[in-house]
């Protein structure tokens, strides 16, 4: 058994994080990924980042998924940032989630590729779309996920009217860890939110709290 703080302080200290951004056409084009961009940061501004704390992975997707850089290439936050601010937006019209859940399991949460094996790892999933493919294959690539031990977080933007919010309960971790917008530009709103859930992640196999 341990207790809440302390788990807190191991889990606030050490935390593989992968995020993963929706891509795909959207109705405000560049601005929307720039604001996607920007919550991001606004998270990883949360969060101590260091070799031996906070680590993370940015996997872009919209056709299909893409690994932009994986847990141990970047050791401080601004190095980091500034890669995440120069990915570009795809839009294009394909919203293949699925092929994005399934590339944390096999490109990012490896430990032969940069995870650490006794930090707890943690996914958070930005979309403003439902995916384009079977949900079924979405749900059934989140479930993969969780069993491979991967804490999905998700984040929905509304705006487009485009979101079927049921995805994100079947794909989060928890439908505790799930969280909406009504427009982008309030994404920043729910930064603070989104980088406690990754800070008070566990390592579920070492607890019973």
């Amino acid at each position: 058994m341990i207790c809440h703080r302390c788990v807190c302080e191991v889990c606030c200290k050490v935390v593989d994080v992968a995020f993963v951004v929706d891509s795909s056409l959207k109705t405000q084009g560049q601005s929307a990924w720039t604001q996607m961009i920007n919550f991001v940061n606004l998270v990883i501004d949360r969060l101590t980042f260091a070799t031996y704390s906070l680590r993370v992975s940015f996997v872009r997707y919209g056709d299909r998924a893409n690994v932009e850089f994986r847990l141990s290439q970047y050791t401080d936050s601004r190095s980091a940032k500034q890669r995440i601010s120069s990915i570009a937006y795809l839009g294009n019209a394909g919203n293949n989630l699925a092929d994005a859940l399934d590339s944390l399991r096999n490109q990012v949460f490896q430990t032969n590729l940069g995870a650490r094996q006794l930090a707890p790892w943690v996914a958070v999933v930005i979309t403003d779309r439902s995916p384009s493919l079977r949900t079924q294959d979405t749900v059934s690539s989140a479930r993969q996920d969780r069993a491979a031990g991967i804490q999905i977080v998700a984040v929905g933007i509304v705006e487009s009217r485009q979101l079927d919010t049921n995805i994100l309960n079947q794909i989060a971790f928890t439908p505790a860890r799930v969280t909406t917008v009504d427009q982008y530009s309030q994404l920043t709103t729910t930064a603070y939110r989104v980088a406690d859930w990754i800070c008070f992640s566990r390592l579920c196999e070492l607890c019973n709290v």
